[in-house]
């Protein structure tokens, strides 16, 4: 039990499974998420700023409630403004990436923190709990059902009843509160430390292994706990087995694609399939039309 709960409970593993769960979230509603990386980008910054000046658990509050108000700027693009999904992300990242560098080379007051002590249990606990609260939210609860069908046909969801845009409002919200909390972990528990555009390129990953885990979230936390322990045990590998670098650091990449190979391969894509209108302006008079 001993080796199993120190994978499940690395903090870097535990990060990237809630930026993947939060992504999941956004684009099982249709939103394509690309502005993923900045708003990872700016909750570190700006929860490392917030522990340093005002305590851990305010710090906590203030990155989700930050992450609240860069969803409902996020939504109100696609959904009020209908503009295109990945011009509004690709937008979207390069003003939260310099917002975060500012806030936090202004109110930082030094580099690094003390990272919060929590056992292996508690922190193995969370990232089960968000996996299967995930999972439950979507496939067993009318809200999950009404995302899925926004993000598979959205005329048709409207036809039936469902509010498309307070949906994906719904939807964006959830899944930026996920990302806020990963990025939490990532800076008191794993990383204890920030530098300019710290968490760069992790919002780009957690895009990727969401497509590999064809946005299901038991998948797509099986996959980020692989990813994870491979990812921080590279050194120990070349240590002990002397297997060269670039197979080293590539070999995380390699066990993504072979889980994509596993369920494309397999009578499992049937049951997760991906979200078709992934990524469609959707306009409401269409439909009356």
């Amino acid at each position: 039990m001993g080796p199993i709960l120190t994978i499940l409970a690395d903090p870097l593993a535990i990060a990237l499974a809630l930026w993947i769960l939060g992504d999941i979230v956004v684009e099982r509603s249709g939103v394509i998420n690309l502005a993923i990386d900045g708003i990872i980008t700016f909750s570190i910054a700006v929860t490392f700023v917030a522990v340093q000046n005002i305590g851990y658990v305010q710090g906590l509050l203030i990155s989700l409630a930050s992450a609240i108000a860069l969803s409902l700027i996020f939504a109100t693009f696609i959904n009020v403004l209908h503009a295109p999904h990945v011009l509004t992300g690709l937008s979207l990242n390069i003003a939260f990436y310099g917002v975060g560098a500012l806030i936090g080379l202004r109110y930082m007051k030094s580099r690094s923190l003390v990272p919060i002590g929590i056992g292996k249990p508690i922190l193995a606990l969370i990232g089960v709990a968000a996996a299967v609260l995930t999972w439950f939210t979507l496939y067993r609860t009318r809200l999950g059902t009404e995302i899925r069908a926004c993000g598979f046909n959205p005329r048709a969801a409207e036809a039936a009843g469902v509010r498309v845009w307070r949906t994906r409002y719904i939807a964006t919200i959830i899944g930026y509160m996920l990302v806020s909390i990963g990025s939490y972990i990532y800076t008191t528990i794993y990383r204890s430390g920030w530098s300019q555009y710290t968490g760069m390129g992790y919002g780009f990953l957690a895009i990727t292994l969401a497509m590999a885990s064809s946005w299901h979230p038991l998948i797509a936390y099986t996959v980020a706990i692989a990813f994870g322990y491979l990812y921080t045990s590279s050194y120990a590998l070349q240590l002990l087995y002397g297997v060269p670098t670039d197979i080293v650091n590539a070999l995380p990449f390699i066990v993504s694609l072979a889980v994509v190979v596993i369920v494309y391969a397999t009578p499992l894509s049937k049951k997760v399939a991906m979200p078709k209108a992934l990524g469609e302006v959707y306009f409401r008079e269409e439909r009356a039309a």
